[in-house]
């Protein structure tokens, strides 16, 4: 069905809205998959952590503040798809089914997606999802932008040829619920790709998925910008 462009735009203005409503957010522009797009960030993610501190709300799903800042996990996984794009003979990621885990403002699933994939963005923040879908809203393609729980085991949202997710393995308490949440999603043969920035918990994932059958290969991706190098985890299931 055709929208059209008046009508696409009067659901943006009223996206925005209701998140400023919930954030305090500037409109600006970034760079994904070689281009510049809209985009809407939140102007102090500090102020969001502090306020989950001070709830103690920072363990839980819904109020999870994290999703707020820009990770360089993130920035490190729309190059690293640039990479693998490059690679196949269509120059794109045309006709890859894709899911990404821990979406927050949807950096590399907009950047799979630019690159021609089908793909499905989650998180478990509401905020974040909305955030999401309005950065999604401008020509991405993003298939699906939507509410999931890792410890949700009827899901419904099928199988996939690629998981993606960027800086999701900060946390060891995480690791036992998120390694089944990759099993019930990816398609047999399939690939999970995990960007983060060589912290000694991503040394910790390294060695812990392992001994849960999966077999590692590391990537790494240098940003340029005196900082170490994004580590991206290629993840496949022992056959």
């Amino acid at each position: 069905m055709h929208v059209s462009e008046s009508t696409i735009h009067r659901q943006q203005r009223s996206l925005l809205a209701r998140i400023r409503r919930l954030v305090p957010i500037e409109e600006s522009s970034t760079a994904i998959a070689g281009r510049e797009v809209p985009w809407i960030r939140v102007t102090d993610p500090d102020a969001l952590l502090w306020q989950a501190l001070s709830k103690g709300d920072q363990g839980s799903v819904e109020q999870d503040p994290f999703w707020a800042a820009a990770w360089r996990a993130a920035i490190g996984m729309d190059h690293f798809l640039g990479r693998i794009a490059e690679q196949r003979e269509s120059k794109s990621l045309e006709g890859t089914s894709m899911l990404e885990l821990g979406g927050g403002s949807g950096r590399a699933g907009i950047s799979a997606a630019m690159r021609g994939a089908n793909v499905t963005i989650t998180d478990a923040s509401t905020t974040a999802l909305l955030v999401c879908r309005y950065n999604a809203s401008h020509g991405s393609g993003v298939n699906s932008v939507c509410r999931l729980d890792w410890r949700d085991t009827n899901s419904g949202l099928g199988e996939f040829s690629i998981i993606l997710g960027s800086d999701i393995v900060y946390d060891p308490k995480l690791f036992p619920i998120l390694e089944p949440c990759l099993r019930r999603h990816l398609k047999k043969d399939g690939v999970v790709y995990l960007s983060e920035p060589q912290r000694h918990t991503g040394d910790r994932f390294q060695t812990w998925i392992q001994s849960a059958g999966w077999r590692l290969t590391e990537h790494f991706v240098d940003l340029m910008d005196r900082e170490k190098p994004i580590r991206i985890f290629e993840c496949r299931l022992n056959s």
